[in-house]
């Protein structure tokens, strides 16, 4: 073969033309991969995509449901969303512009409005909105009007009154000395008479500010004129019981000027009679109704906010919990999705106006301090609260050592949570005096026929042969608590180490209970759980249910030493492995003793299942969002309170938990089966086609 000229110069420099293709090919690489994170990082450019089979997100059971009662109704609805477009998170804003779509596409009777005070085209809008709450809560913005111009016509007499006794007593200063017995009074008197002057003036200007409706102030401060006026004529009332007592004084003395004693006899019961006209104007409007309206007024001064707008009422929603300002953490924006959030609030916002008064939840322990602020390794109940004041419930406290009992609005129904005293405690053989004042109060509510949660914890004392004071509250609500034995678990970590658990994981609640229906399919985590059994004894006509059960495997066992760290607990024995299921929560109900209704309890075998260490986790789920790693407990919780305070029409998994939805009947084979996908097929496969390509250029 002939060796042509020049062919060793041609294939250098084809090969150096084939390596600066490549090299630019991987600089256009890196190029693109720079600019796509780049743009990816801005909010404007980004989308959402719905891999739903639908394309569409759905909403929850329990807000179908109340979208059901809505259209049955056949009244009108509307969501009004007020928010400044240019300073919203566009992202946010799309995923809650979602959630008002499904709303409105679900229901003809739901209408959602968006405004934005600083664009002109939607004035109308807003305009109209104002006109409709004014015309929904017209009656009670009518009472108020008739109860507060008494108490400011009340204001401008008294100031008139002051004026012209102040005036009185400054003549009559001259008449006095400086060693006169009742100089210091009288200066005392006079001194505060000027004082009041300026104060009244002061409360003048405040309840114009108050009522005053204009463009900065669309809807009048009907809270804040009540409460000035109230504070001010109660005040006032009492400084002339003082003055008439003052008077009466002057009059026993002996050697008072003539011209003071009959000041104080001319008065005549004049200051006592005006004190009771003030305290008779006070009163009504002392207890006039609480005016949302006054709130809704407050956030549209803001310019954001969310209204949800009834047939007979309107629910407020702070812009900050429908578009909360989200925290940075190395400038990725970590936070749930704000679709299932949003539907949360909404959703909760109407069934607050359908259910007026909405229940009272009130945490009763024996903590020296709160559990309703954020403590030490978040061994609280900040999460649980939360989640029950977004779904419009009323939170209280109730340390049974540091105050009385609670009370609740007229007609509101109630749900006592008793939260059991740290487990360190429980070890000691003797309860300590917070205990047992706990106890008492427990056993009290039980007895004044209220609804109430009973967690409860393992006890050391039968280690003592001492018996457990919480079974005894336990057996009057119809069921025994094993407080002496733990279900531990026996499972393999990551790096293949077998390690004990004290906690019960729970997916599948099968019973056909409203709370378990709720909680079915989501993970609920239970820590330290008990063994609960129909009681044999106690109350008669107790109703008994089971709501969910730890199912017998061959890896779970009773364990007696459930106080010492897990992976030193001997290897169990065969009579402490149990054949049968568990009962772990149990529901039951009897005849009220007090009332003609139905007294209901829930029994949870676990002590910190509700505590935001607990509750509140979450999983970085990628993207920047988080999602619940036990949503059960949540649902757990609103299901049973909404149960407990007879409002069974409320139970339904909620938005809350639908984030992220486990995956169920995956059997071990089928695990096994992806594993060997992952590890070894997809390797493979990109092998096999990395070969095919390098093999067809081989031929080329």
């Amino acid at each position: 073969m002939t060796k042509h000229p020049g062919t060793n110069k041609d294939l250098a420099l084809r090969q150096a033309g084939l390596a600066l293709n490549l090299l630019v090919f991987m600089a256009s690489i890196v190029v693109l991969v720079v600019v796509v994170n780049f743009f990816s990082q801005r909010p404007q450019f980004r989308t959402m995509l719905d891999a739903t089979k639908t394309r569409a997100y759905a909403l929850s059971p329990q807000t179908q449901q109340l979208l059901d009662e809505i259209d049955s109704s056949g009244e009108d609805w509307t969501i009004a969303v007020i928010l400044v477009e240019a300073n919203a998170d566009r992202a946010m804003k799309r995923q809650v512009d979602e959630v008002l779509r499904r709303f409105t596409d679900s229901s003809e009777h739901i209408t959602a409005v968006h405004i934005d005070p600083t664009n002109a085209d939607t004035l109308d809008e807003y305009e109209s909105l104002l006109a409709h709450l004014r015309l929904i809560y017209s009656d009670k913005i009518d009472a108020y009007n008739a109860a507060l111009a008494p108490g400011i016509e009340a204001v401008k007499d008294y100031e008139l009154f002051v004026e012209q006794r102040s005036g009185q007593l400054v003549d009559l200063r001259l008449n006095l000395s400086a060693d006169d017995p009742i100089y210091n009074d009288f200066q005392q008197l006079l001194g505060g008479f000027s004082l009041r002057t300026q104060q009244i003036a002061q409360i003048k200007q405040e309840l114009d500010k108050a009522l005053r409706e204009d463009e900065t102030r669309p809807i009048r401060d009907y809270e804040t004129a009540r409460s000035i006026l109230v504070g001010a004529l109660s005040v006032w009332a009492d400084e002339l019981m003082g003055i008439e007592q003052l008077f009466a004084k002057w009059r026993a003395y002996p050697n008072v000027d003539p011209s003071i004693k009959e000041l104080a006899n001319s008065t005549n019961g004049q200051y006592e009679r005006l004190a009771h006209k003030l305290i008779e104007i006070a009163d009504p409007i002392k207890f006039l109704p609480e005016l949302e309206i006054g709130t809704i007024g407050h956030q549209i001064e803001r310019g954001e906010a969310a209204i949800v707008i009834g047939p007979e009422g309107a629910a407020l929603i702070p812009s900050g919990q429908i578009f909360p300002q989200v925290q940075r953490r190395n400038q990725t924006g970590i936070t749930f999705d704000q679709r299932f959030r949003g539907e949360q609030i909404i959703a909760a916002a109407m069934r607050s106006l359908l259910v007026n008064p909405m229940p009272l939840v009130v945490f009763v322990h024996a903590e020296k301090q709160s559990l309703l602020q954020r403590r030490k390794l978040n061994i609280d109940l900040v999460g649980p609260a939360s989640i029950l004041k977004a779904s419009r419930f009323d939170i209280k406290e109730w340390i049974v050592t540091l105050g009385d009992r609670p009370t609740a609005k007229v007609g509101q129904a109630v749900v006592w949570i008793v939260v059991p005293p740290p487990i360190p405690l429980r070890t000691s053989f003797v309860p300590s005096n917070e205990e047992h004042a706990l106890i008492d109060s427990v056993k009290q509510l039980i007895v004044d026929g209220e609804m109430v949660m009973l967690n409860v914890a393992p006890s050391g004392m039968h280690k003592f042969n001492q018996r457990d004071p919480w079974q005894t509250v336990a057996l009057a609500m119809g069921v025994e608590v094993d407080t002496s034995r733990v279900i531990f678990e026996k499972q393999i970590d990551q790096s293949g180490q077998a390690i004990n658990l004290r906690t019960a994981r729970i997916t599948e609640f099968e019973s056909e209970h409203p709370v378990s229906a709720a909680a079915h399919g989501l993970v609920t985590s239970l820590d330290l759980p008990l063994a609960i059994t129909k009681a044999t004894s106690g109350p008669i006509g107790i109703e008994y249910s089971k709501a969910a059960v730890v199912k017998a495997q061959e890896n779970r066992w009773l364990e007696d030493d459930w106080a010492i760290d897990p992976s030193t607990v001997d290897k169990p024995n065969e009579s402490q492995f149990f054949a049968e299921d568990i009962t772990v929560i149990a529901t039951t109900q009897r005849n009220n003793p007090v009332t003609r209704n139905t007294q209901r309890f829930v029994v949870i075998g676990s002590s910190g299942w509700l505590l935001s260490n607990r509750s509140d986790v979450v999983n970085d789920m990628g993207g920047g969002r988080v999602a619940l790693v036990y949503p059960g407990n949540y649902e757990l919780l609103l299901a049973s309170v909404a149960w407990l305070s007879g409002h069974d029409e409320m139970i339904a998994p909620s938005a809350i938990s639908q984030q992220i939805q486990t995956l169920s009947g995956i059997t071990q084979g089928v695990k096994i089966w992806w594993r060997w996908i992952t590890v070894v097929f997809l390797p493979c496969a990109a092998l096999l086609l990395g070969s095919l390509v390098w093999m067809v250029r081989q031929r080329s």
